[in-house]
């Protein structure tokens, strides 16, 4: 798919969902720019919805960040605010406007592009004009939002240069709130209608009179608060996501946005989250708090298990049980994504055991008839919603890693199928499972702001009821989470037979700590260790600096298995290795060793024929194919020396009159040396772990080459002439052998 040869076809496929979703894949893995400009237009020509999504959505990736103008005119194109009044209002599909703007988020990120803010901001509360416009509005709503934190991702720090004028975090309040003077929503109508191309056509499904609708708007201007000011840690914009903290208040929220404002204010204060139960119980408010102890404590009573000691002032009369229930299912799941989102792709224990815990409390409430367990639990919609984001969170954190214990979770949340369960449950478990096996387990999750603004598209805690539900969020934005994987396995791979291998290996920390592992190894996020070394005796040593290692980017391990020894996954107690086997005489016996520990194909060969029992007759070979001599070398790893054996070996076959040259004298005579040399040295040799030859087998050499040199020499006087080399050639052997010197013979 790297060409454009490879995705243009003679004859294009009738548009379907699958192609649709074929293409937003090639842009998300950065080939769909091989399309050209006639391609994209035939495309969006076809009329499907899915492929005009796919198509924008792939294209925005592909060109992530780079505000690239071509892709920015084809995408203002399908959406009517940003047409000029001339153009004829169009008849676009709710679905592909929401994913144009979607788009227009993803190319302009992190750019803080002027005319795109604004845009944005007032499409966040932009009013319903035509009937079509009304469909799917909060869904829009949100996309703006997301879209706008994405354009000013973690701009919120500084001042942005050329949007003072905006007062963005004054209208973003006001989206959440409903607060704001009459005279500033007047001029927000006044912009959003320019902002519409001046199509004032008016609505006749709704009609809202006295100020913005923020059940629409709040999860758009949530979401781009913390976008804007993710690991900012500014205590001001983070008190407007303050929870409320009385039953009156409480009242006039609605449950699911407390779990954003959770989420939205952990961004903003990134480095104080924690990750402990103490951290997700600080999240819920006082009120809340009481509320639920009294609800409890009320349920207790009427069973008799406890006696009411006092505790509370507040009667459980007193407020709606309800909406306390609500807001501390909404507000333990919103601290839990947190938790996702902050420790993403890291598997930390602490934090995956918070999660698990009120995972597993929020499955009693499911399962459990109780009276304790009944008091507590909200209604179904908000219990599965609740369930399916702790999940997700749990899975966000573990990505990769295939933790069993979060595999048996799943798999006891998902067991309970009933008429009850909808589309939305099922996919939530899914998409936990499939994090949790990301890539194979080669893959993790990224927590940078870019990959957590990705991880909020793709799982924002709003599960649809059927596939083509985008009323709340639009669908095709689950798929965003692929920008946020990142490939962390560490693998080593054997220079021999060029197969992924297991080795042991030791990690030391920056703090001089060490952790034991072994290849393949996912390395987690915020994980960042010194030295990486091999910490195994079948392989060599091998020891790496990897402060090189940057941007996240895992080398690969090249390692060289020693001879003797076998992999891992063949012998993983180590029983099988050569060099602790009993010693064979059997040829055979040497050849299926040989095959096992050694890849070299020559060598291989020549046990294969030399060494076999069918072949061999002298028993003098036996010996060099047992433990003596080849077998001796491969265990001591010198595997290149039995060519050279082979040779030595070979001076043996020279007696009893078989004819021999000068070569296997002059060879002999060097074995001699060598040992004379090393008896000679004594023990400053003793690092000299390989003989050549043993030297009980160099005295049966001397003994062949002296009867070969001298069968059949008679040294008379009429033997010895001038021109004895001519008479009898054998003669000088001998003399080579015995060191006799000699005058070299004139012409």
């Amino acid at each position: 798919a790297g060409n454009n040869s490879n995705q243009q076809q003679p004859q294009p496929p009738p548009p379907s969902y699958a192609h649709g979703g074929f293409l937003m894949a090639l842009g998300l893995r950065g080939y769909l720019c091989a399309l050209t400009t006639t391609d994209l237009t035939d495309y969006l020509t076809s009329g499907l919805i899915t492929t005009t999504c796919g198509i924008f959505i792939g294209m925005a990736a592909n060109m992530r960040g780079s505000c690239d103008q071509a892709v920015s005119k084809m995408l203002c194109l399908h959406i009517p605010s940003l047409l000029p009044q001339s153009f004829i209002p169009m008849d676009l599909a709710s679905t592909v406007q929401a994913a144009a703007v979607a788009s227009i988020g993803l190319l302009y990120e992190g750019s803080s592009h002027r005319l795109m803010t604004e845009f944005l901001l007032n499409e966040i509360g932009r009013q319903p004009t035509k009937d079509q416009s009304s469909n799917d509005r909060e869904g829009f709503s949100l996309v703006a939002g997301l879209s706008l934190g994405l354009v000013n991702l973690g701009k919120g720090a500084k001042t942005i240069h050329g949007l003072e004028d905006l007062c963005i975090e004054e209208r973003l309040l006001r989206y959440m709130t409903g607060e704001g003077t009459e005279t500033r929503h007047r001029k927000d109508m006044f912009e959003g209608a320019l902002s519409s191309g001046g199509d004032l056509e008016k609505n006749s499904k709704i009609k809202e009179v006295g100020g913005l609708n923020t059940d629409i708007t709040s999860p758009g201007a949530i979401i781009a608060v913390g976008l804007m000011y993710i690991g900012s840690h500014n205590e001001s914009v983070a008190s407007t996501l303050q929870l409320p903290d009385t039953h009156f208040l409480l009242d006039y929220i609605r449950p699911d946005l407390l779990l954003l404002r959770v989420v939205s204010r952990s961004l903003i204060l990134w480095n104080d989250v924690c990750p402990t139960s103490d951290w997700i119980d600080s999240q819920i408010p006082t009120v809340v708090r009481r509320g639920m102890n009294s609800m409890i404590r009320s349920a207790k009573k009427s069973l008799d298990a406890v006696v009411d000691e006092g505790g509370d002032d507040n009667d459980p009369a007193d407020f709606d049980f309800q909406a306390v229930r609500q807001a501390n299912a909404f507000i333990v799941s919103g601290a839990c994504f947190a938790l996702g989102l902050r420790y993403a792709g890291t598997a930390n224990r602490d934090a995956a055991a918070a999660i698990i815990k009120r995972a597993l409390w929020l499955m009693e409430l499911r399962d459990n008839k109780d009276a304790v367990s009944l008091i507590q639990q909200p209604d179904r919609s908000t219990l599965l919603t609740c369930l399916c984001t702790t999940a997700i969170s749990l899975a966000m954190v573990m990505a990769g890693t295939g933790d069993l214990d979060s595999f048996r979770l799943f798999r006891s949340l998902r067991w309970q199928c009933d008429e009850n369960t909808i589309y939305g449950t099922h996919a939530s478990f899914g998409m936990a499972i499939g994090l949790l096996f990301l890539g194979g387990g080669k893959c993790t999750l990224g927590n940078s702001p870019r990959d957590v603004a990705m991880l909020i598209a793709a799982f924002y805690p709003h599960m649809p009821v059927n596939s083509s539900d985008n009323q709340y969020h639009l669908q095709a934005l689950r798929h965003l989470y692929v920008l946020a994987v990142k490939e962390r396995i560490l693998e080593a791979i054997d220079v021999d037979s060029h197969e992924k291998v297991c080795v042991p290996i030791e990690l030391t920390l920056p703090n001089s700590m060490t952790v034991q592992a072994s290849t393949p190894f996912l390395i987690a996020n915020n994980c960042e260790f010194s030295e990486l070394r091999l910490k195994t005796d079948r392989y060599y040593d091998v020891t790496i600096d990897t402060s090189d290692w940057k941007d996240g980017r895992i080398g690969t391990l090249f390692v060289k298995r020693k001879a003797g020894h076998m992999s891992y996954l063949q012998d993983p107690n180590g029983l099988r290795s050569l060099s602790i086997q009993a010693a064979s005489t059997e040829q055979e016996t040497f050849h299926k060793t040989i095959k096992m520990f050694s890849h070299d194909a020559s060598l291989v060969t020549f046990s294969k024929y030399f060494c076999s029992s069918v072949l061999l007759e002298d028993p003098s070979s036996d010996r060099f194919c047992s433990d003596e001599i080849a077998a001796a070398a491969l265990v001591k790893e010198k595997a290149d020396l039995i060519a050279l054996l082979l040779r030595s070996f070979r001076l043996a076959d020279h007696k009893g009159g078989k004819s021999i040259n000068s070569g296997a004298v002059w060879d002999a005579k060097l074995l001699g040396t060598y040992w004379s040399f090393k008896r000679h040295l004594g023990t400053d040799m003793s690092n000299w772990d390989v003989d050549l030859i043993p030297e009980d087998y160099l005295s049966i050499i001397n003994v062949c080459i002296e009867e070969s040199v001298c069968f059949g020499i008679s040294l008379d006087s009429d033997t010895v002439m001038d021109d004895w080399w001519r008479a009898n050639p054998s003669l000088g052997l001998y003399f080579l052998w015995n060191d006799v010197p000699l005058r070299p013979p004139s012409d």
